[in-house]
């Protein structure tokens, strides 16, 4: 998310190389990273990436980029903001553009960034379809959302022969934010979506926020005020116990137990430096037993 912002283009390119070089392949953008940032446009994560994909071989990555999220004018103001939405036309000119600042042919797997409850769920599957067919899109998913748009979409598809969602993206990670807690435009990942993608096995749950910027790596510091409940507090207390014992961080031990999901979780992971990104793929080498697992889902309660 903060390429060609917060993270300058040497470093980016070099942690991208380090990824590749290490095994990685699946890279998640979208076309408004990160607006929010200074004087940022939306264009910053989605250019970088293009300027390195152009010494890559395209072939073997794996590009996911979002739209309908990007603003179409802002003040700075997060709460009062016009955005592109998921009209046939706001798709159609978004993978344009993306496509153009990606320097690719194709997009692996594009989103919807957000799931607008006032634009028809056809329009965007008919764009979603239409660009599947003219091979600028592979995949297609949603974000931000909420399980029973997805059958809804899933349906509709399949009376109709459009695109289907193959994946879903949300906000997740081991701590619980509380009940009142201002998450924007941002959806949690719920037991509903767990439910139905249990039973529907050909949707894979992507989660972002999965380490909830930095929050495993400061665990004597007092947690933000949208987490401070003792729920999580027993939460963090077991992590740190269990990841001393295991001989691993809490940040790995955080990823590790969202890849022991019974459902597929891949769990999106960031990083300003190589070794940040190299502590967490090393996640992956992390098992837990249905002991350990039981103790995580079970703590607080």
């Amino acid at each position: 998310m903060p390429f060609g912002t917060k993270i300058d283009t040497h470093q980016s390119e070099t942690i991208l190389d380090h990824y590749c070089h290490l095994g990685g392949n699946f890279i998640d953008t979208a076309n408004n990273y990160a607006f929010w940032v200074g004087k940022g446009s939306g264009d910053e994560s989605e250019k970088l990436i293009g300027q390195w994909l152009k010494n890559r071989n395209r072939e073997k990555l794996v590009i996911a980029t979002k739209c309908g999220a990007r603003p179409t004018s802002h003040q700075g103001d997060l709460t009062d903001l016009s955005l592109e939405g998921l009209s046939y036309e706001s798709i159609i000119n978004a993978v344009e553009n993306s496509l153009r600042r990606l320097g690719t042919d194709y997009i692996d797997l594009l989103y919807a960034h957000i799931d607008f409850f006032d634009s028809p769920l056809e329009e965007r599957l008919i764009a979603f379809t239409r660009l599947k067919e003219q091979g600028k899109i592979r995949f297609t998913g949603i974000s931000n959302t909420e399980a029973w748009r997805v059958l809804q979409s899933q349906q509709l598809s399949l009376a109709h022969n459009y695109i289907q969602y193959c994946a879903v993206q949300q906000k997740y990670s081991y701590l619980r934010p509380k009940r009142s807690a201002d998450l924007w435009v941002q959806k949690l990942l719920n037991e509903e979506m767990f439910h139905y993608t249990e039973f529907n096995r050909n949707i894979t749950i992507v989660a972002y926020s999965t380490l909830l910027s930095g929050i495993y790596s400061r665990p004597e510091q007092q947690l933000p005020q949208d987490y401070r409940t003792t729920h999580n507090s027993l939460r963090i207390a077991l992590l740190k116990s269990l990841a001393e014992a295991k001989g691993c961080s809490m940040n790995q031990l955080v990823l590790s137990w969202i890849m022991h999901h019974k459902v597929k979780i891949i769990p999106i992971i960031s990083g300003s430096t190589l070794n940040q990104m190299e502590e967490n793929l090393d996640a992956s080498h992390v098992t837990l037993n249905d002991h350990e697992i039981n103790l995580l889902n079970k703590a607080g309660e």
